[in-house]
């Protein structure tokens, strides 16, 4: 990891308004190339605010008034529309927490997806494709052509964030800008969208500004961690400092604040599994051709699965039977 800066903010101060509260008060830290800084701290505290000042979308009327902003040598607040513009998306990338709002239903993802790299590069239809196709393939969708020509509404939660995160890495980043991506999804999601978004930027050497407010998520993977409150800057050192030795009394309580596996209560005596299920197909309904017949997807192949009572679970996966394609189906 290089030790040069490549985001340096400096006493940053975000107004609401001309004379309202302070939102950011005095922000200062900054971000390494390749390095994992994340910011943290309870809804309110100013962490998204401060990330979206760096590109130069702040919503109304959200002002910096105060501060520096600089990236690779820059200060951005000092950059007009057009300069930002340029630089946003190509230099600093950033995923939203929710993909259904970031990605527009009414478009195509390929359509959306070729929008950057249209607008930041000289590659013709044909390359700006064939680099789509590669990334979504890339981030494991097998029928990458298919799903340029279809809507987001048509994947679920976590294929959407995938989808955007890919959208987003086109570019090569120097910088990605995390704002809670996975709140949207479930734990397994989350696992999912994380490690690929690691992946990506490991390839590309992006450094990632990651905001979040779950603090065993934040352990896990940052470098550095800013905690926030009030719009302040209540700690931040290494996660090691950090999580073994917080100074901070709000730092204590957010670690304080952690699930922690307690004591299990028994289990009834059973000679038998607590759950089975045998030979499981599950089928998704899927879009009607020009003729009338439906097309379905099945996403669970005659699975087989037992839990027995204070022992793992075991799973066996069946080749697939033939079934018809009615809708969703449990069998037995």
């Amino acid at each position: 990891m290089a030790t040069d800066t490549l985001l340096s903010v400096e006493n940053l101060k975000i107004r609401v308004g001309e004379h309202g509260a302070l939102a950011v008060d005095d922000l200062s830290f900054s971000v390494a190339p390749g390095e994992i800084v994340a910011l943290v701290g309870e809804s309110g505290s100013g962490k998204t605010m401060a990330a979206r000042a760096a590109i130069g979308l702040l919503p109304a009327p959200m002002q910096v008034c105060a501060g520096r902003l600089e990236f690779q040598g820059r200060d951005l607040v000092k950059l007009d529309t057009v300069q930002l513009r340029a630089i946003r998306g190509a230099s600093i990338g950033m995923v939203f927490q929710e993909p259904m709002v970031s990605l527009n239903p009414a478009l195509k993802i390929g359509q959306q997806m070729s929008e950057a790299l249209q607008l930041h590069t000289d590659l013709s239809a044909a390359q700006i494709s064939e680099r789509c196709i590669t990334m979504l393939q890339r981030i494991g969708i097998k029928d990458a052509e298919r799903c340029l020509e279809s809507y987001p509404h048509q994947f679920s939660g976590g294929m959407r964030q995938r989808i955007m995160l890919a959208s987003v890495m086109l570019l090569r980043p120097a910088l990605l800008i995390a704002d809670e991506p996975t709140t949207a999804l479930d734990c397994l999601a989350q696992l999912d969208v994380i490690e690929l978004m690691l992946e990506l930027t490991r390839e590309q050497g992006t450094a990632i500004l990651f905001i979040s407010h779950d603090l065993s998520l934040v352990a896990r993977y940052a470098h550095k961690v800013v905690v926030m409150r009030h719009g302040k800057s209540v700690e931040q050192g290494s996660i090691q400092d950090i999580l073994l030795a917080p100074k901070a009394e709000y730092t204590r309580q957010l670690l304080e604040a952690l699930p922690r596996r307690g004591a299990l209560a028994p289990l009834p005596a059973s000679d038998g599994p607590l759950v089975e299920v045998d030979q499981v197909c599950i089928e998704h309904p899927g879009p009607t051709s020009f003729w009338g017949k439906r097309h379905y997807k099945r996403v669970v192949h005659s699975a087989s699965l037992a839990i027995a009572p204070g022992k793992p679970w075991r799973w066996s996966a069946a080749a697939v039977r033939a079934r018809p394609p009615w809708g969703v189906h449990w069998w037995g």
